[in-house]
């Protein structure tokens, strides 16, 4: 069975269980799920992902707008829906990033600001 007829009920899911990178994009396609999109140049870009072949991904955000983005310029896909909290995203972080807000990355008190 290929990951085109398969069920999946999360992105972790479709990533783990189906064929990685292109059952997590096809997964997040068919759910309308609003996702970030971060570049490598930390442009974030946020819509729903319409569409994607081996080089590109279609992002289309709420204005119905959309954009071609090149897959080697990205750096992060995140899904906006259904966030946890920021305490449990709290819990779950390295040591070293506990302090930093999850909302503002760059507010940690004493830490590298390069």
């Amino acid at each position: 069975m290929t990951s085109e007829t398969q069920n999946y009920t999360s992105l972790e899911q479709a990533f783990s269980l189906g064929n990685g990178q292109d059952a997590a994009l096809n997964w997040l396609r068919k759910s309308h799920t609003n996702v970030a999109i971060f570049l490598v140049s930390g442009i974030k870009l946020e819509g729903v992902i319409s569409g994607f072949d081996q080089y590109s991904v279609l992002l289309t955000d709420a204005h119905n707008n959309q954009q071609m983005i090149y897959k080697a310029k990205i750096s992060t896909i995140a899904p906006l829906g259904n966030r946890v909290s920021s305490n449990t995203f709290q819990r779950r972080r390295p040591p070293r990033y506990q302090n930093e807000n999850p909302e503002n990355p760059g507010s940690s008190s004493g830490g590298n600001t390069d």
